[in-house]
């Protein structure tokens, strides 16, 4: 039997798959604190669809401190950010904070026993990050493939790399479609500018107006029809 063509599925983490009630900018002021000793507040940086390494760069430079930025300052950064990125997760699964977002778990688990789907991750966070806040979230198993915040800056580079190593592991020639699923413009504008559909989930900060104001291909309130999402997936006129 010839082997069936296969759909990526890509999916954001922040505000599509669950939320933590901002336990990872907790763990960066932590680690603002812990390295640069400064005092970082909520109202620094709105991070929403931003990658790690540019809230990193959006805090420093609202600090005046731009020109701190090299090699040994984002590792040192990133390593106590990880460090207390684990503590922050460990304890808001304690007090109960963690939400995996309404649908996805089904979801999910629908995704996991269709043969011609490939699930993975399109996220700004660090990969070490995104296996932590889904570990805690108890999603690590379905992810399959990634692009993340440590492969570039860039959120359309990170997609693009994401959905490449989907590609190489299902086998390029059998891919006839890749979909990103995200809840922030920037989700759609960089999904698409990686040539992928787009799936907009209005699950955290941004209504289904704002997100249907960047063109997604398709804009829900939330992912709790899963049936009707696989059979648009399978049925959309596919970019790739």
């Amino acid at each position: 039997m010839k082997n069936p063509a296969i759909l990526l599925v890509a999916f954001d983490i922040d505000g599509t798959l669950i939320s933590t009630q901002g336990a990872g900018m907790r763990a960066f002021y932590r680690a603002f604190q812990s390295v640069l000793n400064i005092s970082v507040d909520g109202g620094v940086i709105r991070p929403d669809g931003m990658t790690d390494p540019l809230i990193v760069k959006g805090i420093l430079k609202h600090f005046g401190m731009a020109d701190q930025w090299s090699e040994n300052t984002r590792d040192a950064l990133f390593s106590s950010y990880l460090s207390c990125l684990e503590e922050e997760m460990s304890r808001a699964r304690e007090l109960k904070l963690i939400r995996v977002l309404p649908g996805v778990a089904a979801l999910l688990e629908a995704l996991s026993k269709q043969p011609d789907f490939a699930v993975g991750l399109v996220t700004g966070n660090l990969e070490r990050g995104a296996i932590i806040k889904l570990k805690y979230a108890g999603l690590d198993r379905y992810f399959g493939f990634g692009g993340f915040g440590s492969d570039s800056e860039d959120r359309t580079e990170l997609t693009r790399v994401g959905l490449r190593r989907g590609a190489q592991l299902a086998g390029e020639d059998r891919v006839k479609g890749a979909f990103v699923i995200g809840d922030t413009p920037l989700d759609i504008i960089h999904g698409h500018a990686a040539g992928a559909t787009v799936i907009a989930v209005a699950s955290a900060g941004y209504g289904i107006d704002d997100l249907q104001a960047h063109n997604p291909d398709l804009a829900v309130p939330d992912l709790t029809e899963a049936e009707s999402l696989i059979s648009f997936m399978r049925n959309f006129p596919h970019r790739t």
